[in-house]
């Protein structure tokens, strides 16, 4: 917002705000829907539904009585830390130096509000529980929230953490709030949040708000709004809802191929997507028959997103950390966390769709909670989260599964498949998404968690990445990825996904239950390190191809084909039928490997393999500021394939949850032939399906490709079909001739153009706007 128009919201005053909205949307101010005192009410006890879920049981219900307690056991401790009238600060251990002391300051008088407002509570309409909250909100205005404070610090606070807050605050306290005291807190909220379709203070520059940002800054400013009545304002901020389900082609914001990205360069659909989800979802509900109820037809981007954006990532409950971002540091917010946000954001969207959706939403939902065996999504569950997936479990819905099979998503770099018993998500960058993001003290040592790691997740083992591997697992070694021995410091390339590697291309492509990917890799920290990296799915396995890895640094360069956290107790870790333990050992061209109750690997080329089953230790200190400092203790099994000269390459396929005689009988009879594997094509054949990463123009299997691109086939004989992807993302056609002379003609796609020459075929595939998306199309006699 320009600073004469936060100069005219502060100038106006409390009583003149709606008056100053008015005058700076002169176009809004007449299109506000109608809405009288009795209207506005309606939707503050509705909010207040939302956060206290009184609406949803019965006092005295033994089933919720486990959430009411945990809620006063909260909110004691918060009143007996809280300080008398007129403290400054309103807790003793919050001084307000640090801005972050602000927003929990203000939570934890949401909270005893909370409880206030709710039916069990013992704090429930105590008077002088009610009095205490009152007066700290005044106090928190007085002493430092008011338009007499600039923002110091991170802008989040100011700008989104302290107005959501203090909006709930607000709607619960409502009828217990003088109109000036709703004048002057809405008046700060206004101060901090002139507009919520910008964000960041004036001194900096405002600059527009995108994604979960916009949201979240849009849902104080609706709450405010309705607590103090104001419709031109509650029309404006729920109009800046809209663009954030827009399909984006750059930047922030949902992609037509179902990424989500935040920060610009950051993969981020398990937080900053979910964020936007939940929060979309409690707004949906809250307006929902209201004159500001949202019905643009666009938003059916969003009930799509529900499939292809956050469906795809989330296994037996968990949101797969390869789109967690730094969230992956935090101790206290696991993916399993995350997996339950969206479930409930989810099975609240269900609520307002149409029956034959919703029941699918549900029913995913239920098999996403009952397959997870490691943690239950009940645990500290709130009143809300209980009572929706209580009704759930107790209806006669069935459980659904998703279909084995791929998701490519190029627009931020991520693959994840689906077998039978197992998912897997493959962690990529490029010129356009950053190794990592670390910010706020959080996963400073993260930058190799976009080098291709490989996350894989095997049903009944939902514990591997939430019980503790983030702690204890080699940040430096992540499994999947090709990395240089040189220690990096924290926060190498900057915070905020600030830089990103300047490589050749990233991509793949998906044809049936077969799927492709390929990254040209470079390393962060400069020490020269590139490799070209490709891994190929399939029913029942994947295989990883490394060809062209080198670096400059002179430090030890290593292929990490495994890193699995088997818990606390060791199992049974076998290389070609010997077992290795925790002293570890290195095995010249080795065939295969095992590992007890997780699966097997098969090499597929020469390699030095050195391989180890250890315990490690560490703590959430060491990747994140707030993390504690105790120690904790995990064995890992570890294979590693060393790339001591220049050029190196390497080839596997792990099958997961094979055993050991089938891991064996993979070795003599692999389901893979590696066709190729250098610097100008990886390629691969399983039966009649041949997939290739064409780096530069090149011939395999009687295809030339003239252009760099991904490209799947499937059949051999005169009925052919095909994948083609162009992943540098910035060609208008790639080309490929085939070999053979009958003449073909293209069907399933109108991009496609086939020219027949003598004894080959020339296709050119039209590959505009598609930012790596590929085309499928058959080529038939």
């Amino acid at each position: 917002m320009h600073p004469s128009r936060r100069t005219l919201l502060q100038g106006a005053g409390a009583a003149g705000l709606a008056g100053a909205v008015a005058l700076l949307f002169p176009s809004l101010a007449a299109a506000v829907p109608g809405l009288e005192t009795e209207g506005f009410e309606n939707l503050r006890r509705r909010w207040v539904d939302q956060l206290t879920g009184r609406d949803l049981y019965t006092p005295g219900d033994a089933l919720f009585q486990d959430p009411i307690t945990r809620l006063d056991e909260e909110a004691a401790e918060h009143l007996a830390l809280l300080g008398p009238a007129g403290a400054d600060p309103l807790f003793a251990d919050l001084p307000w130096e640090r801005e972050a002391n602000l927003t929990a300051a203000i939570r934890r008088v949401t909270t005893i509000a909370t409880a206030w407002a709710t039916p069990g509570s013992r704090f429930h309409d105590d008077p002088g529980t009610r009095d205490r909250a009152v007066q700290a909100l005044r106090d928190f205005r007085a002493a430092t929230y008011h338009p007499d404070q600039p923002e110091y610090g991170n802008w989040w606070h100011w700008e989104i953490g302290v107005p959501r807050a203090l909006a709930d605050a607000m709607a619960i306290l409502g009828d217990h709030l003088s109109q000036q005291d709703i004048d002057l807190l809405g008046a700060s909220i206004d101060y901090y949040v002139p507009d919520p379709w910008e964000q960041f203070p004036a001194s900096r520059g405002r600059q527009t708000s995108e994604g979960a940002n916009r949201v979240d800054l849009c849902q104080g400013v609706i709450i405010r709004s309705i607590v103090g009545q104001d419709a031109p304002r509650l029309a404006h901020a729920v109009d800046g809802l809209t663009p954030v389900w827009q399909h984006v082609e750059g930047g922030n914001g949902f992609y037509e191929d179902g990424s989500f990205i935040q920060h610009g360069t950051i993969g981020y659909t398990g937080t900053y997507g979910l964020v936007l989800l939940a929060g979309l979802s409690k707004l949906f509900a809250l307006l929902a028959g209201s004159p500001h109820d949202i019905t643009d037809p666009s938003r059916e981007n969003l009930t799509r997103a529900v499939e292809h954006s956050f469906a795809p990532f989330l296994h037996e409950g968990q949101m797969m950390d390869a789109v967690r971002g730094r969230a992956v540091s935090r101790e206290t917010e696991r993916s399993i966390d995350n997996g339950s946000t969206a479930i409930e954001a989810i099975l609240r969207l269900a609520d307002a769709a149409d029956e034959q959706t919703a029941a699918h939403w549900r029913a995913l939902c239920r098999g996403w909670i009952e397959d997870n065996a490691f943690t239950s999504i009940l645990d500290g569950a709130s009143i809300p989260r209980l009572a929706r997936v209580n009704d759930l479990l107790t209806s006669d819905l069935a459980a659904r599964r998703h279909a084995p099979g791929a998701h490519l998503f190029p627009a931020m770099d991520r693959l994840v498949y689906r077998g039978e018993g197992w998912s897997a998500c493959v962690a990529m960058c490029s010129d356009r998404i950053a190794w990592y993001e670390c910010g706020n003290g959080e996963n400073d040592h993260g930058a190799q968690t976009s080098q291709g790691m490989t996350y894989l997740y095997l049903t009944g083992d939902d514990g591997h990445f939430d019980d503790e591997f983030w702690a204890t697992s080699d940040l430096q070694g992540p499994p999947g990825t090709t990395v240089d021995a040189t220690p990096l410091p924290p926060r190498v390339g900057g915070q905020w996904g600030s830089a990103v590697p300047e490589n050749e291309w990233t991509g793949g492509a998906v044809l049936d239950e077969f799927a492709l990917a390929g990254q040209h890799l470079v390393g962060p920290g400069g020490t020269g390190l590139t490799a070209r990296k490709t891994w190929f799915f399939l029913p029942g396995a994947y295989v990883a191809l490394g060809s062209d890895i080198g670096s400059d640094s002179g430090a030890e360069v290593r292929t990490v084909v495994e890193h699995r956290n088997l818990g606390a107790q060791s199992r049974q870790l076998l290389v070609d039928g010997g077992e290795v333990g925790a002293d570890g050992t290195e095995i010249e061209s080795p065939r295969w490997a095992h590992i007890e109750a997780v699966g097997g690997y098969v090499f597929l080329a020469p390699q030095h393999l050195r391989a180890s089953c250890r315990e490690r230790e560490g703590s959430w200190s060491r990747n994140n500021a707030k993390g504690s400092d105790v120690l904790h203790h995990r064995v890992y099994a570890t294979l590693e394939s060393l790339h001591p000269e220049a050029a190196s390459s390497y080839a596997y396929a792990v099958l997961p949850g094979a055993d050991v005689s089938t891991t064996r009988a993979a070795a003599d009879d692999p389901p893979v032939e590696v066709v190729r594997n250098d610097d100008a094509v990886q390629a691969v054949r399983a039966g009649q399906v041949l997939a290739a990463n064409f780096w530069s123009p090149a011939r395999v299997q009687g295809l030339t490709a003239d252009d760099p691109l991904c490209l799947i086939r499937r059949g051999n004989g005169p009925d052919q079909r095909y994948a083609i992807s162009d992943p540098t993302q910035r060609r208008d056609t790639v080309t490929v001739t085939i070999a053979g002379g009958a003449v073909r003609r293209a069907a399933g796609s109108d991009r496609v153009q086939v020219v027949a020459g003598r004894g080959e075929l020339r296709v050119t595939v039209d590959v505009r706007g598609l930012a790596g998306v590929p085309v499928e199309f058959s080529l038939l006699r």
